[in-house]
């Protein structure tokens, strides 16, 4: 299995994935680029190669991986075949059918988890989560992020007492 370099694998990225225009962020920020994930995450070269380079961010000692929906399932997905450690995936708000999980998957709440997200600004939606997870029992034991907007999120989880990596930030794509 071949992977892309780094450097090859952020130029695959920008020109599938970076987008210039006019984009409100989920932050409720506006920004003239966006980085539409779901452009990189279907292509299976690309997903391939960012989940082998993510994995090197994972520390010690994880038992599981936590895919936030919508962007981070996918993330997660890939990331657990490169790394043979098992996923769950957490949804924004319980389901209203069947089970009514939030949380989908197995899982031990003795488990060591890291959380996987795809682009992050502020991180407030995945402190959020990591939170609502905390109250559940769960052991978060930080966050893994494909690309780091640099737009607060790295204070807002040093004050939360959060450990985060990220695979690219914003300057890795010139902005």
């Amino acid at each position: 299995m071949q992977y892309y370099a780094r450097d090859q694998l952020i130029e695959q990225m920008k020109q599938i994935a970076l987008l210039s225009g006019n984009f409100t962020l989920r932050s409720g920020k506006t920004s003239s680029w966006y980085f539409d994930k779901y452009r990189f995450e279907g292509i299976p070269s690309i997903m391939r190669s960012v989940a082998h380079h993510m994995a090197r961010l994972i520390p010690p000692g994880i038992d599981r991986l936590a895919g936030i929906e919508l962007g981070g399932i996918p993330m997660c997905t890939a990331l657990s075949l490169e790394t043979d450690l098992p996923s769950m995936f957490i949804r924004k708000k319980a389901k209203e059918y069947g089970t009514a999980a939030q949380i989908e998957g197995v899982y031990d709440k003795t488990d060591k988890i890291l959380v996987v997200e795809d682009v992050v600004t502020t991180g407030g939606q995945a402190i959020i989560m990591i939170n609502q997870l905390r109250e559940e029992g769960l052991d978060i034991t930080g966050v893994v992020a494909v690309l780091n907007r640099n737009e607060g999120s790295t204070e807002a989880f040093e004050a939360e007492n959060i450990p985060f990596w990220s695979l690219f930030s914003r300057e890795d794509f010139g902005f």
